[in-house]
């Protein structure tokens, strides 16, 4: 189980970590970017040229990539792989450490979100958190979506152990695995959706080893299976509703835009450029520890509305609301 997150303070929302790929060669840089991402809140993946292309097939929940001019590249420099890069995954803003005068094509400045020297780390500093942490989230809402989350899990999946992972932001935009659900999340301080995604065959296993209840073994077709990704996201969404969504929340329609699957590519576009909230939960046999954990991938997009202020204003009033009543919530 995660350790609960302790609000800062001095500020209502949290700045979470974010995976980065690192493309650097030069020693001295490489120590110093590392340092940088500690700071900022930044996770890197330190790569090689002959490597980048595989971890973005290896990673899908990665939130940008910190890439050298001059980084090795056979016959050719790190320009010619940030457009490799852009053209796989253009959701990923590519930070490009200059080391050449020349100014920037067309097509490589439109690849590349910002492009900084030596000594330039605080403009690097700002450019990221413009383009990465674009959105903060509060503590107290991230604990209660994962307390309440693990709980639904535990719900659906009694005789397996639940773990939650330390929350993140990504920009990616890759399904995770090929069983996914989505369902609308509308408050007075959001809109947008929640999503678990899983891998299907380790959903089965994880039937097999008796996550579930009683009876339930490996041998459900998809159907079956979807609907226990459906079902947990019920549960998941019912909680959520009754901690986070007054019933007056909305009484007329509201705008919406369309989202986009590309099932081929394993590739989802919820309309907006801005992070996702990331939350992994793996689910293990207490029996058999050594076994590969299921993973339960959940986001949620908050593409049509997003007001960490007014959270604030209804969490208060929430929790004054439940003092004076002496009412507590149960899911």
């Amino acid at each position: 189980m995660t350790e609960p997150i302790t609000p800062d303070p001095m500020t209502e929302t949290t700045q979470l970590e974010a995976k980065v790929l690192l493309l650097e060669h030069d020693p001295t840089q490489c120590r110093q970017l590392s340092s940088f991402c500690h700071e900022v809140g930044l996770l890197p993946l330190l790569r090689t040229s002959h490597d980048a292309l595989r971890a973005l097939e290896e990673h899908k929940d990665l939130a940008g990539v910190l890439l050298a001019e001059d980084l090795p590249c056979g016959a050719d420099d790190g320009l010619v792989l940030a457009l490799a890069i852009h053209r796989q995954r253009p959701e990923l803003p590519i930070f490009l450490r200059r080391t050449a005068d020349k100014p920037l094509s067309v097509a490589q400045a439109q690849a590349i979100r910002f492009a900084w020297k030596v000594g330039e780390l605080e403009q690097l500093r700002a450019s990221v958190d413009r383009a990465i942490f674009s959105l903060r989230y509060p503590a107290e809402l991230v604990q209660g979506i994962i307390d309440l989350t693990c709980q639904a899990m535990r719900s659906m999946f009694p005789n397996a152990h639940v773990d939650a992972e330390a929350p993140y932001v990504v920009h990616d935009r890759i399904i995770h695995g090929e069983v996914s659900t989505i369902i609308p999340i509308e408050s007075t301080w959001c809109r947008g959706f929640m999503m678990l995604q899983t891998e299907e065959s380790a959903l089965r296993q994880g039937m097999v080893q008796g996550f579930s209840f009683e009876g339930m073994g490996g041998d459900l077709n998809f159907r079956e299976l979807n609907n226990m990704l459906g079902e947990t996201t019920n549960l998941i969404w019912g909680a959520f509703k009754n901690r986070y969504i007054p019933p007056e929340a909305f009484a007329n329609q509201q705008t919406q835009v369309p989202i986009v699957i590309n099932h081929a590519h394993k590739y989802i576009s919820f309309g907006s450029p801005d992070p996702q909230l990331c939350i992994r939960y793996q689910l293990t046999d207490p029996a058999r520890p050594e076994l590969v954990p299921l993973v339960i991938v959940q986001r949620f997009i908050f593409n049509l509305l997003w007001s960490p202020e007014a959270f604030s204003v209804y969490s208060a009033a929430s929790s004054a609301s439940t003092v004076a009543t002496g009412e507590l919530d149960l899911f």
